[in-house]
Formats: structure tokens, C-alpha cells, sequence
């Protein structure tokens, strides 16, 4: 009977609850549950995507290349080969060396063919002076190796690096051009005396006696007349 009781106790208690308390309760579980999505919220970590920098793109110029210009300039020369003009220009006792066309000979060498001497620079002695022309023994000069090659073709002893064949003793006579200069050897000095061509020569008796059989000259020949006339050295 007891226990009757206590169970009918317990129901009457609880159909005596006020809704007020069940709103309550209701309210309570509600604000819990907002609570609960506030707190959530704030938890979220927001992710901000990485802000893209554009690259500056560089330009390279290459550099521009400016193309030196080169200016040649010729320069005007003297010459003294085939087709002349001919010129002593500084006198040396040193022989000429050959031109063109000379076989080797100093000089234009010594096979002009017969005739007038044609434009050129030749060795020979000079054997008689004239007012305006000279008497000239025509002959080959070789100088260095080839003296002692033609001297041994004609049986000759060579000295001196130089040797001079005349087989030929005939002159001829080549006109002087107006104003012509002949290159002196000057005994006293070693040097040239540079003498118009109607004052040589300055010493008939000098280191060289001209006019002779001897008087060994390089005739320098423009327009078939000789323009200049150099005396050779020999030791």
C-alpha cells in the first residue's frame, strides 16, 4: 500500500507543472543552441587568397653597332720601273738594283736593242762630253751573287760583289736635256756634288777621271734624253 502511494505522489506532481516552466526550459535550450552557432561562427577562420603581383616585365635594347668607316689614302710615290719617269732621288754609292726586264744587270740592264737608248737607267762609261750629248759606252753591272755567276761564265775573276761586262765598244751618242744635273763623287767629302750637267765635270782628275774609258756613269733617260747622271762608286 506503500508503494501505491509514492507512485501516485509522483504523478501528481508532475501533472501539477506549470507550462511557464516548460517555456522556460524551451527558452533555455534555445539560447543554448544560438550560443552554440555564435561560438561556431566565431571559430571560422577565413582563408583571403594571396594577392597576385604582376611581374614588370624588362626590355632589353640591344645596343646599336656603328660600322667604322676606314679611309684609305694613297699616298704618291716616285717610281723608277718600267715606264719611268726615272729619277736619281737620293744618290747612294750602293749600284743600282735591276728593273724589271733587266736580266739581272743593275739598273735597266744592258740589251736595249740597237738604236737611240730607249727611256730607262743605264750603266756605262761616258767617253766623250759634248754642249747638249755625251758619248756613251753601253755595259752590263751585276752586283751580289749573280756578279760572280756572269763573271765565271767569262772566265773572270770577281772581287768586290760586282762585276762589268763590255763586250761591245761601240758609243752612242744621247742627247742632254735642258737643265740636266749630274751627281759628282766628291773625293775630299765621300759625297755628291750635285753640279748642273754644262759644269761637269767639277774635277776632271777627281775620284773618277771623265770623260774616259772609265768615267762610269748611270745615265737616267725621260723622253729620249738623259734628265740626270750619277756617277758609280767602285772600291
Amino acid at each position: 500500500m506503500k508503494v501505491v502511494a509514492v507512485f501516485l505522489a509522483v504523478v501528481v506532481a508532475a501533472s501539477c507543472s506549470s507550462p511557464d516552466e516548460s517555456q522556460d526550459a524551451a527558452a533555455s535550450a534555445t539560447s543554448a543552441a544560438s550560443a552554440t552557432s555564435v561560438a561556431a561562427e566565431s571559430t571560422v577562420v577565413t582563408t583571403v587568397p594571396p594577392t597576385t603581383t604582376e611581374a614588370t616585365a624588362t626590355t632589353t635594347v640591344a645596343p646599336t653597332t656603328t660600322a667604322a668607316t676606314t679611309t684609305t689614302t694613297t699616298q704618291p710615290t716616285t717610281t723608277t720601273t718600267s715606264g719611268g719617269p726615272y729619277v736619281v732621288g737620293t744618290p747612294e754609292f750602293h749600284p743600282l738594283t735591276p728593273l724589271p726586264g733587266s736580266g739581272g744587270a743593275g739598273g735597266s740592264g744592258c740589251a736595249p736593242g740597237s738604236g737611240p737608248l730607249p727611256d730607262g737607267v743605264w750603266f756605262g762609261n761616258v767617253g766623250g762630253i759634248g754642249a747638249a750629248s755625251v758619248d756613251f759606252d753601253l755595259a752590263c753591272f751585276y752586283f751580289g751573287d749573280i756578279a760572280y755567276t756572269e763573271g765565271a761564265k767569262d772566265g773572270e775573276e770577281v772581287n768586290n760583289d760586282y762585276y762589268v761586262r763590255n763586250v761591245n765598244p761601240a758609243l752612242r751618242t744621247v742627247p742632254i736635256a735642258t737643265g740636266a744635273m749630274v751627281f759628282e763623287i766628291d773625293a775630299a767629302s765621300i759625297g755628291y756634288l750635285n753640279v748642273p750637267f754644262a759644269d761637269w765635270p767639277v774635277d776632271p782628275a777627281g775620284y773618277i777621271a771623265c770623260p774616259s774609258n772609265w768615267c762610269g756613269v748611270w745615265l737616267f733617260v725621260n723622253g729620249g734624253q738623259v734628265t740626270e747622271i750619277l756617277e758609280q762608286y767602285l772600291p
